[in-house]
């Protein structure tokens, strides 16, 4: 009798378990965007969000949770709890290049990888009545009146900050560096005479009052066919921006699978490829395995660049 007890409740514990797994979601789940609203992660994150959504057959959430470049945002999902409800829509900045300039409650063994979603050039841009309109004008402006301009970021060792720093340096321009809350933010810096120039993805092209200079690409982009890259005018520099979407460590296989399942439709829907035909934004889809591997491998790649620029705690 005992025996028997103990394997009905064994079987019942296993059917619940069963069930529990087979009905996710059965409440929304949350994106934690690590930036203020309206910036290009956030863009990319509620495009994405419907048509994730649709797929995954449930409520789909953005929360947008700034500070510290990223890193108070990818701390909150990252210490969620782990059954796959809140999951962290990250850039590159917070997931592996963060991690290796200032101590986090987090590092890139504290995640589950469930998809990569898009990959995004970055351009230089300043607010679209600024005169002047091709880098040369800018350059030759800067170099006028050194130490009066300011470039802004959305944090300290986030991308649009290096590309920045890496511009200046190469170009010998000695400017000031105004961190924000996120790309909204340095939006209004911008747009108040704050800060005179700024690098993000096209996206944020398509969202402000600013114009791009230069794209930080080896080849031009189709969209902004008349903008040079920086390589044409005689420094490569490049800079990306990739965003993914990230699981707590410990978030179950299945939920892991129907995540990236999910994900696969969301990039592939009509829907998601108008808005980044629209905004310039490449779609770069990669499965959980793939991601993973991809992500280790940009956080080493980038631990070497941050050595070299001095900036790696």
């Amino acid at each position: 009798m005992k025996k028997a007890l103990i394997g009905a409740a064994a079987t019942t514990a296993m059917m619940v378990a069963a069930s529990t797994s087979f009905a996710f979601p059965d409440r929304p789940v949350t994106f934690v965007v690590p930036f203020s609203a309206g910036g290009g992660t956030d863009g990319v994150a509620r495009a994405f969000q419907q048509e994730f959504a649709k797929a995954l057959g449930g409520t789909v959430i953005v929360k947008n949770t700034a500070g510290a470049s990223g890193t108070v945002g990818a701390a909150e999902a990252a210490n969620a709890k782990a059954d796959g409800y809140t999951l962290g829509f990250l850039p590159i900045g917070p997931a592996t290049i963060q991690p290796h300039i200032r101590k986090l409650p987090y590092s890139l063994a504290s995640w589950e990888f469930v998809c990569n979603v898009t990959a995004s050039p970055v351009t230089f841009m300043v607010k679209k009545d600024a005169p002047w309109n091709s880098l040369a004008d800018f350059v030759a402006e800067v170099k006028g009146k050194p130490g009066k301009y300011v470039y802004g970021s959305s944090g300290p060792g986030t991308i649009p900050h290096l590309a920045m720093a890496a511009t200046a340096g190469a170009l010998g321009l000695k400017m000031k560096h105004m961190p924000d809350k996120g790309t909204a933010n340095a939006m209004k810096s911008m747009a108040g005479g704050v800060i005179q120039a700024f690098a993000d993805t096209p996206v944020v092209l398509s969202r402000y009052d600013v114009k791009a200079l230069a794209t930080f690409t080896a080849e031009s982009i189709p969209a902004l066919s008349d903008i040079p890259t920086m390589k044409s005018l005689g420094n490569d520099l490049q800079f990306s921006v990739w965003r993914g979407i990230f699981a707590p460590k410990g978030t179950p296989a299945d939920v892991i699978a129907k995540l990236d399942k999910a994900c696969a439709a969301g990039a592939a829907s009509d829907g998601f490829k108008a808005f980044a035909k629209k905004t310039n934004t490449d779609i770069l889809y990669m499965d959980s395995a793939k991601f993973q591997a991809f992500a280790q491998s940009e956080y080493k790649k980038n631990g070497t660049i941050l050595e070299k620029a001095g900036l790696k705690k």
